[in-house]
């Protein structure tokens, strides 16, 4: 094996090891709150004036779902990376489909804006594109600022004929520190955040064959950047 493919596994591995010990402790702390509500709600009946077991209840089932759903993103982020998906894809609709959502839900604060080329489709996956177009924009939501702000969606062709679709924030921006770091399981500048969305969008785009990169100052904003090989036929896209 070559050294570079050598060093792509080693790094590769190192992630994932990272990653699992993050999703091992997560699902043992789920576990030890799901019985220790569990034992609660048992005694509820022995117990005059007890806690509402409704409300426990509800707290075991959202416990059970959050660790499932860690679960499932260690899954994917193990994946390899060769997968495309079935479908053509034109990233212009799609993030149009996106913006066009928003500016419906009426979020307070938040403007959001399209600068959207036609460009061609890229072969991938539907629902996978557009939940990892999805965690990129909560991450930009979540640098704004308490007033709101602006996320302006482009896309484009760079120098080589790729389909580039980037996501730009007004944000409080990044470090070169965490730039370097930004899509390392369960990284996070956020207190209570489990620090995934970054990773689990690079790992969608990269079965994609795409590469990422996230550029930024302090104070300035954040632009994250997605480049892919277009298909090479023309059916005509479904998005």
């Amino acid at each position: 094996m070559p050294d570079d493919d050598l060093s792509d596994v080693t790094r590769r591995l190192n992630a994932l090891g990272q990653l699992s010990a993050g999703v091992g402790h997560h699902v043992i702390n789920a576990f030890a709150t799901v019985v220790s509500n569990a034992e609660i709600l048992r005694l509820t009946k022995q117990m005059p004036g007890a806690a509402d077991p409704i409300m426990i209840a509800d707290m075991i089932i959202k416990t059970s779902v959050d660790a499932s759903g860690v679960a499932r993103r260690l899954i994917d982020y193990s994946r390899a990376a060769t997968g495309t998906g079935p479908e053509l894809i034109a990233l212009d609709r799609l993030a149009a489909e996106i913006i066009g959502d928003e500016q419906a839900s009426g979020r307070s604060g938040v403007a959001w804006e399209g600068r959207l080329s036609e460009v061609p489709p890229i072969r991938g996956d539907g629902a996978q594109l557009r939940a990892m177009i999805g965690l990129l924009t909560t991450n930009a939501l979540e640098a704004m600022s308490p007033q709101g702000g602006t996320i302006i969606l482009v896309t484009g062709l760079d120098d080589r004929g790729w389909v580039v679709l980037e996501i730009q924030d007004d944000g409080c921006g990044l470090t070169r520190e965490v730039q370097e770091r930004a899509v390392e399981p369960f990284f996070s500048t956020k207190p209570g955040h489990m620090g995934v969305g970054l990773s689990i969008a690079n790992g969608i785009w990269r079965r994609h064959r795409g590469t990422l990169a996230i550029r930024g100052r302090p104070g300035e904003g954040t632009s994250v950047r997605l480049c892919v090989e277009p298909a090479r036929d023309g059916v005509e896209a479904t998005r």
